[in-house]
């Protein structure tokens, strides 16, 4: 788990699973993102790096394929809980964050 959330490996195979025209995977992990990809953690760091490539990079790069709203939402959900992390005196970056927050 990164922070709490779940389901890395589902949302990092969503363009992989779509690109192979795996369309009963591809649909199993869409409706595990809409149904039970949960990003309201109750406390739990994350490496931001990790949870920008794995998550964000996964449900925009669903999205960029799809043109699936429910990827794009997630994704922008997702990125409001990391703007914290770059509220830094030097703009630089926390390497981790914590998602509960």
């Amino acid at each position: 788990m990164f922070g709490g959330l779940r389901g890395a490996t589902v949302v990092d195979a969503l363009d992989t699973l779509y690109v192979m025209e795996l369309q009963e995977e591809f649909q199993e992990a869409k409706d595990w993102v809409e149904q039970s990809f949960d990003l309201n953690v109750q406390n739990g760091e994350a490496s931001l790096f990790e949870v920008n490539i794995r998550y964000v990079g996964g449900l925009l790069s669903a999205y960029y394929l799809t043109g699936e709203e429910v990827f794009k939402s997630k994704a922008l959900e997702l990125g409001e809980k990391l703007l914290p992390a770059f509220n830094t005196p030097t703009g630089i970056p926390r390497g981790v964050i914590n998602l509960g927050r």
